[in-house]
């Protein structure tokens, strides 16, 4: 009996010197700073608001002028107001790494000079961009969308009120502070009516651009 008196207090005294031990043993451990492995990048920091996955609002505005294939005529100016909505968190390796953005622009006003000039709206309710994660101020993307364009005349002429405009191209956001930048890009951009009428020549063009973006 004494035997197991003895046996049941050594182990309670061992419980109890682990108890006092632990935080001690575990103390240095949860104070040594992470090391260069775990502790964050600086690099991946998330300094500029694009690489969140935020909202961007912004315009840009600029004129187009025709290139081979279609109609001849059709040199445009327009004014577009965006709405754009990151999709992801940037991943990729190395030098590819982004993020994809869905964004949507609306055309409220829109000038083409044919013979007379034609003045239009429309939407572009589908664009998808790859914005690249740049450590510095500038950030290049990549972007191809499409939509539609309604306007008081045949564009080309002789054609439809009513066409639709595939376009895609390359840009680049210039980060002045974090959460506004400017944007400058270049476009392929295509007018047709999709063969709904007849003849359907289409226009081909390169829209050059510029405005602003904010991003929440």
């Amino acid at each position: 009996m004494r035997d197991y008196c003895f046996v049941m207090d050594w182990k309670r005294a061992r419980l109890i010197l682990q108890i006092i031990v632990l935080p001690v043993w575990i103390a240095p451990v949860a104070s040594r700073p992470l090391s260069a492995q775990s502790a964050p990048s600086s690099s991946s920091s998330n300094q500029f608001a694009y690489r969140e996955r935020g909202t961007e609002w912004g315009w840009n505005s600029g004129g187009a002028i025709g290139i081979a294939g279609g109609a001849s005529d059709g040199r445009f100016w327009t004014l577009n107001l965006r709405w754009g909505r990151a999709l992801t968190d940037p991943h990729g390796l190395a030098q590819l790494r982004g993020n994809l953005e869905y964004a949507v622009e609306l055309v409220p006003v829109l000038t083409i000079k044919q013979s007379t000039t034609v003045f239009g709206v429309g939407i572009t309710p589908f664009l998808l961009q790859y914005n690249l994660d740049s450590s510095h101020r500038v950030a290049p993307f990549i972007q191809a969308g499409a939509g539609t364009l309604f306007t008081t005349q045949k564009v080309p002429e002789n054609t439809s009120q009513i066409n639709f405009t595939p376009q895609g191209g390359i840009g680049v956001y210039w980060f002045r502070r974090p959460h506004s930048s400017l944007v400058m890009g270049v476009r392929y951009h295509h007018i047709s009516n999709a063969g709904i009428s007849k003849p359907n020549p289409g226009h081909n063009s390169l829209y050059v651009y510029t405005g602003i973006s904010w991003w929440r």
